[in-house]
């Protein structure tokens, strides 16, 4: 039993020392935090459904169609005038 508090003596003696002598670190400033969902989204333009499959996507990636109907790629849009 003596052995094992003698060696936690030590041990923890080596710890406090290299602690010490360890160069200090400058103080480091937090990364800057994420922006809110809710801004990100905001940004990202208005999300309109297409007229064939529903799929919401942003209006400035949306592919015209006849009617004011928007679309979500040019497949979709042909679909709709066909069908």
């Amino acid at each position: 039993m003596k052995l094992l508090v003698d060696l936690l003596v030590i041990w923890a003696a080596w710890w406090f020392i290299r602690r010490a002598l360890r160069p200090q670190r400058p103080f480091r400033t937090p990364p800057p935090r994420p922006t809110p969902l809710r801004r990100r989204i905001r940004t990202a333009g208005d999300m309109v459904a297409c007229a064939h499959c529903g799929l919401y996507v942003p209006r400035s990636e949306t592919v015209p169609g006849a009617h004011d109907a928007l679309f979500c790629c040019p497949e979709h849009r042909d679909a709709a005038h066909h069908g």
